[in-house]
């Protein structure tokens, strides 16, 4: 596990997957992070690369050829490298290997920066095709954060508003569980730029927000001191997410730049929705900030 703190916050990111597995308030010790748990869900914050989400038949297409794929890619899977640190930033880089080979044929750099500022935590993505031929890909993150863990707050007493929005709330259709049926539709309990959240909305399924306009995002509750802010101005997509049934007390609020696949056969990446794919040599860079209160 590697540290990074300064006079505010204290973040904890694990090798494996460059995963943020903690980030404290200092000021009264307050956990934002999902702290894991098998009983709901094991994992605080993956690195979603190459892919986002469940492969039809666990598998998709580079034109003719078809090559398997694990839910959510692989990145999280293996360990990264730490290639620059001071005490309140560090960088992670992960490359290909015989084993990513076999599943996606190409030569990559995914460098993660994590840094920390006296407004919370910003964290900048590079994706480097490092290959001879274009590289298709998807990349998102996957944060779950505490809810109703006190006793003055609950889990349906927080609400995610997003900002700006120009036309009514709308989410890609579900289904079945976790693909997409084609449909985009309206979001049930929507109150213009605010989704009170509940778990009968999230037992449905993973919820991604269809509106592209959006660039921040707040998961706030009256009853709670705290709040977390996401400008996911780099990211076209966001998603909310807890476990179907389970009454987890997280949700998880998940920028994507990408999408799940729709229900039915393998799909080739190159033409995938959301998508992008870089030509040789090219990189793409994302960023986004976690603003803490």
């Amino acid at each position: 596990m590697i540290t990074i703190e300064n006079s505010k916050f204290k973040a904890g990111i694990a090798e494996r997957g460059a995963e943020l597995q903690s980030l404290v308030n200092k000021a009264d010790n307050y956990e934002y992070v999902w702290t894991g748990d098998k009983t709901f869900w094991n994992r605080h914050a993956p690195i979603l690369f190459p892919s986002i989400g469940k492969s039809n038949q666990d598998q998709y297409r580079l034109g003719a050829k078809t090559y398997p794929m694990s839910q959510h890619g692989f990145a999280r899977d293996y360990d990264f490298d730490v290639s620059d640190k001071s005490d309140s930033a560090v960088t992670f880089t992960q490359h290909q290997n015989a084993e990513t080979l076999k599943k996606f044929p190409f030569e990559y750099t995914l460098a993660v920066t994590y840094m920390l500022t006296d407004g919370g935590l910003s964290v900048h993505y590079t994706v480097t095709n490092d290959d001879s031929k274009s590289m298709p890909f998807a990349l998102g993150f996957h944060p779950a954060f505490n809810v109703g863990l006190k006793a003055d707050g609950s889990f349906d007493d927080y609400d995610l508003t997003v900002e700006p929005l120009n036309s009514p709330l709308q989410r890609f259709g579900i289904g079945p569980v976790p693909f997409r049926n084609g449909d985009v539709e309206d979001i049930p309990g929507a109150e213009g730029n605010r989704l009170p959240l509940t778990h009968d909305l999230l037992d449905g399924g993973l919820v991604i927000l269809a509106n592209s306009e959006i660039a921040k995002a707040t998961l706030a509750s009256p009853h709670h001191d705290h709040s977390i802010t996401l400008d996911i101005s780099d990211f076209p997509y966001l998603t909310i997410w807890s476990p179907e049934h389970k009454k987890a007390p997280f949700i998880a609020v998940e920028p994507f730049d990408g999408l799940p696949d729709q229900a039915g056969e393998p799909t080739d990446w190159y033409t995938k929705l959301g998508n992008t794919t870089l030509s040789a040599g090219a990189n793409k860079q994302l960023a986004l900030k976690v603003e803490l209160h």
